[in-house]
């Protein structure tokens, strides 16, 4: 068990103890940023990544700005990882459960191994580190827990089934646990940004292993779409800064909402469905993966 505390002040007040933020995911994308921007806002940083050999971006970052964070190895679908961790660094008061995969195909194409990673990712891991962290929480009847989630998971995009559900899990079970954890003094929060330019589009994401099968009916669909959709969103892409920056202002915020839809295109998407538009939405959605189909060589 470690803690660290802020130590003394230029005029010799002792300053009091920093708190703890322990975050996954934090090889690229909003992880990464995220522990940069809470080190700097005078976090204690406890980032963690699925495989060590991928750090290295993480400490330029840091090191930069002269920076300090404690990065440490957490698979989130190993139990054992995730006992470790939180017994090493208890108390914990920020949890930012933001690790995630992507892997694209349709439904149909993508093997049931395929879907249960994703989910014991994104869903199953949040959870079980959730449960971890909730228990010292609880004793001391305060923290923070954010979930980093998805629009995917109110939108549902085409060709990304798996990661669709799996976020709109992690929304569900926020909005529950958020009910059960306020007596005792814990805020749970759900940040949802659209579409942003992350390794989730990237290094964090693979196409299922049919995706290129020429005897799936839906495969060579879901190429095009995936080209076309990514092309219309490409312009709306938010900055992942603003993202890290929001979830830094949420560790300490008082009285945080349960949701945070961030990006342009979520807010927009937000906006046809409080307008009563999703049906029309989804029709958009239609015509341009046909669209896209017929254009395809």
């Amino acid at each position: 068990m470690e803690r660290q505390s802020g130590g003394a002040s230029k005029d010799g007040a002792v300053e009091t103890e920093r708190r703890r933020v322990l975050i996954t995911g934090c090889s690229s994308g909003f992880g990464l940023l995220t522990a940069v921007q809470a080190a700097g806002s005078g976090f204690d940083v406890v980032a963690t990544v699925r495989n060590p050999v991928r750090a290295d971006a993480l400490r330029r970052a840091l090191d930069a700005r002269g920076l300090d964070a404690k990065i440490d190895t957490l698979d989130v679908t190993d139990s054992e990882h995730i006992r470790r961790i939180a017994d090493r660094y208890e108390p914990i008061d920020v949890l930012v459960n933001n690790a995630g995969i992507l892997i694209n195909g349709s439904f149909a194409d993508l093997s049931e191994r395929e879907l249960r990673d994703v989910f014991e990712t994104n869903y199953f891991g949040a959870v079980a580190l959730t449960r971890a962290v909730a228990g010292p929480m609880l004793r001391r009847r305060r923290g923070r827990i954010i979930n980093v989630a998805s629009l995917a998971g109110s939108v549902g995009y085409p060709y990304c089934s798996a990661y669709a559900a799996s976020k709109a899990a992690l929304i569900a079970f926020t909005q529950s646990i958020r009910v059960e954890l306020a007596p005792f003094g814990i805020d749970v929060v759900s940040v949802e940004p659209g579409f942003h330019k992350t390794q989730i589009i990237g290094s964090n994401a693979r196409p299922a292993d049919r995706f290129d099968d020429p005897d799936s009916p839906l495969a060579s669909y879901g190429r095009s779409s995936l080209r076309a959709l990514a092309g219309d969103l490409l312009p709306w892409a938010g900055s992942p800064e603003k993202v890290a920056r929001r979830i830094v202002r949420l560790m300490s915020v008082r009285r945080p909402r349960t949701r945070y839809v961030l990006g342009t295109d979520a807010r927009l998407a937000a906006a046809f469905r409080w307008l009563g538009l999703a049906g029309a939405m989804e029709r958009l959605f239609i015509r341009r993966i046909e669209r896209a189909h017929r254009r395809t060589p």
